[in-house]
């Protein structure tokens, strides 16, 4: 009796700790949901269903751990998500995606086209890559941080501390970040404080982020206003039958989210995370290396999801954060370099709110639009001190901007070879800017930049794949952009060709002409002089030199090799070659905008120079299977610039190779074996970073007259001509997951480890010239329950 008694205890116990997994399969093209599409859960089980008449299919009672899924439907490819992880106190909701096959006599069925080898955008055939939601919570030193999490690809590089993305030796200004279509300023903590276009983490994590694309070459014409490359951001969409929350708690913050059911029998759905930071406890337990700093962030994001029964789904999805930073002097008596003798603070409010609405036109078409606002607030100072700790105004600034944006697209399916789409964007930017700066130490403080007013930034774009044959298709656009602060019209061709040269291996090139507005301020310099340093308002002349400065245009070619190593691993190729012209340079200096490396802009520019960044990223990736997985990345590559005087040299961001080896092994442990123990580790060597030596013969005297107590001579004739040696990162997370009924527990330790050259210095003590490093050491103690 007693042995009944445990193996129906024991039934029962296993039996609660399977999961249910769910989710949508639709047309890539059309948006339209699949009826009869056959799903699979494999991995030691065979588990399947139909997807019902909206697409909609549900497997229950799934065993957790980790399952690929398949889908197949007769005239279209299999697809095939590998490795998918379901615990006991979260559902598993999955968006497939399926691509109709092109229909030949005589031609064989392709093998199961795997989840990662394509982005989702259908117009994205070069230089694109889906980012994956599981990926950024298990690879070491992603931290579930978006922009951490793509450093890890070919052709990416971070500063080690901020997490600013340079792909390919671009500025990390030049991206562009896009939540649910929508273009956003930099949606990061702590955004530009200690390098433009970066910051701590981003707003959006995991928690709320849906499988995203990160485009890194020659993008299609839905992209405008980018140079680099685009990070387009999706949110997922909460279970509409059922509620699921979770609880983080770590050195860095706590994080709570919830999801589930608008109300009883409604398709209707919500999503809703909320973090707040621990950074500061984590520096009084000495967990963090932050002295006299302040980092004090929140953020908040969430969906609602409103589909209805002819009108089509309406969404609205908010995402912002509030930060305090403050950064002070500490005692005289500490003071090591010329950098511990000021202090900064800063206020920053971020927030983007968007209404999407997205109509089905008939079987084959969708129409999607979109309005959203869209702003940044930022207030700050900076002071100096002297040895008497005297306090000497250095920075006083406020940055408010607010943009409402209008987009819609049209995307037809016409046949299985050909899909077209058709856009229209309307960005209304709205302004209240000003700065005031120095220009030597204790001088009077003078405006740098005043903007009280608005403009605006509207696109037309139209795209058009076209499959010849099944091997071979192309893609071929034009964005056509109009920015009517300076009257500018610009056509920009997109175009791409992908032909399968085998049944397992792809080749692709692509071009695009793109272009780039600069931030608002440097359209409203006040000065009329070189930089910093002799920047002063001339009476009656240049009050606002900018104005009429042109957008920054490029060529960009982007190639593509793609060949499958059987079903588990990748091997990719793709040289790349970027022309930059119409490029903001100051007349008489090297300066460059494509070095910018300030928050703030304060030269008269000219669009007369140019750049060029040209390479080969390669890929080799082990899919995570058998419960291990590895990926190498590797980017040899030059970037250059032409100052206004014809003179060619490096770029800031030209470190001429990044590697990174990424891997991690999982364990099934338990009687049940449903617990999950997971180690990851990340290793990544890069070129050190770029700067100009200090000019032969300057003097302490010298520097302290300075208005940043910095070297000058990036300005001169020679800039960015030395190099640090090698920078090295390492990171490793270890994470246990323990499956009970209902509800997941995990426990995770995660470390990263970051050294960078931040520049030049003098020693106060010995007035000599020393290096100055910052050291980013990033350890993370947290425990999540899931229920």
């Amino acid at each position: 009796m007693t042995a009944v008694v445990a193996v129906a205890m024991m039934s029962v116990t296993l039996q609660a700790q399977n999961q249910t997994i769910r989710g949508q399969v639709c047309d890539v093209a059309s948006g339209e949901p699949m009826v009869g599409v056959t799903i699979q859960v494999e991995n030691g089980i065979t588990m399947g269903t139909v997807s019902d008449i909206d697409g909609n299919f549900v497997i229950e009672n799934v065993p957790v751990g980790r399952h690929s899924v398949r889908a197949t439907y007769v005239g279209y490819e299999s697809l095939l998500l590998k490795e998918q992880l379901l615990s006991s106190g979260k559902e598993l909701v999955l968006n497939l995606r399926m691509r109709e096959s092109v229909s030949e006599l005589g031609e064989v069925v392709v093998k199961p086209r795997v989840n990662k080898q394509l982005p989702l955008n259908e117009m994205a055939q070069v230089g694109a890559r889906m980012f994956s939601v599981e990926e950024a919570t298990r690879y070491a030193g992603g931290m579930a941080d978006p922009a951490r999490t793509a450093s890890m690809f070919a052709g990416v590089a971070s500063g080690g501390v901020t997490n600013g993305i340079s792909i390919h030796g671009n500025s990390p200004e030049m991206l562009q970040w896009r939540v649910e279509g929508i273009e956003v300023t930099n949606p990061n903590h702590f955004a530009d404080i200690t390098g433009a276009g970066g910051g701590i983490f981003t707003s959006l994590n995991g928690t709320v982020l849906a499988n995203s694309d990160f485009l890194t070459g020659a993008m299609p014409a839905e992209f405008g206003n980018a140079l680099s490359g685009a990070f387009d951001m999706k949110m997922r969409v909460g279970n509409n039958t059922k509620h699921e929350h979770s609880v983080q708690v770590g050195t860095l913050g706590v994080d709570f989210a919830s999801e589930g059911p608008l109300g009883k029998n409604s398709k209707a759905s919500y999503l809703v995370n909320y973090r707040y930071s621990f950074l500061e406890i984590a520096k009084k337990l000495h967990a963090i290396n932050m002295e006299n700093e302040t980092l004090d962030y929140q953020d908040l994001s969430m969906k609602l999801n409103m589909p209805t029964r002819k009108a089509g789904t309406f969404a609205v999805w908010f995402t912002g954060l509030i930060d305090n930073y403050e950064a002070d002097s500490p005692d005289p008596s500490e003071w090591k370099t010329l950098w511990d003798m000021n202090d900064s603070w800063s206020r920053q409010r971020n927030g983007a709110l968007g209404i999407t609405h997205t109509y089905r036109l008939g079987t084959t078409g969708t129409l999607r639009t979109s309005v959203a606002c869209t702003g940044t607030y930022r207030k700050l100072g900076v002071s100096d001190y002297d040895e008497q700790r005297t306090v000497i105004p250095h920075m006083l600034g406020r940055n408010a901007q607010w943009n409402l944006i209008v987009s819609t697209q049209h995307q037809q399916k016409i046949s299985s070879r050909y899909t077209m789409q058709n856009g229209i964007e309307h960005q209304h930017l709205d302004f209240h800017t000003w700065l005031d700066n120095v220009t030597a130490v204790g001088s009077p403080l003078y405006r740098v930049y005043e903007s009280d007013g608005n403009t605006g930034l509207t696109r037309f774009y139209s795209s058009h794949k076209l499959a010849l044959s099944r091997r071979l298709s192309t893609v071929a656009g034009v964005n056509v952009m109009w920015f009517n602060l300076n009257n500018q019209w610009l056509v920009e061709p997109r175009i791409s060709v992908q032909y399968k040269t085998t049944p397992s291996s792809t080749f692709s090139i692509a071009y695009a002409m793109n272009s780039r507005k600069e931030s608002t301020d440097t359209y409203f310099v006040k000065g009329y002089g070189t930089g910093t340093h002799s920047s002063l308002p001339v009476e009656g002349k240049g009050v606002s030199p900018n104005e009429n400065l042109g957008l920054t245009r490029s060529h960009h070619i982007s190639a593509s090799f793609a060949q499958r190593l059987g079903e588990n691993a990748m091997l990719k190729i793709e040289p790349y070659w970027q022309w930059l012209f119409d490029v903001p340079v100051e007349q008489g200096t090297a300066y460059s905008i494509i070095n910018q490396r300030s928050f703030f802009q304060d030269r008269a520019l000219v669009n007369e120079g140019a750049g060029r960044n040209y390479g080969i990223d390669v890929t080799l990736e082990r899919y995570l299977k058998d419960g291990y997985y590895g990926m190498l990345t590797g980017t040899l590559f030059k970037s250059e610039y032409r100052d206004a005087q014809g003179q060619w040299h490096h770029s800031r961001h030209d470190r001429a190779f990044i590697a990174n080896v990424v891997g991690g092994k999982e364990w099934m442990l338990g009687k049940a074996k449903k617990n999950v123990f997971g180690f990851n580790g990340r290793l990544t060597l890069m070129g050190g970073d770029r700067y100009t030596p200090m000019a032969e013969g300057t003097t302490y005297e010298d520097i302290m007259q300075l208005p940043d107590k910095s070297v000058p001579d990036d300005d001169g004739p020679d800039p960015y001509n030395a190099q640090k040696g090698m920078n090295v990162g390492y990171a490793f997370t270890v994470k246990y997951t323990i499956n009970k009924k209902h509800t997941s527990h995990h426990f995770i330790l995660e470390y990263l480890q970051m050294r960078t050259f931040q520049g030049q210095t003098f020693d106060l003590r010995t007035h000599e010239l020393v290096d100055q490093f910052t050291s980013l050491t990033f350890p993370n103690i947290a425990y999540r329950v899931e229920f």
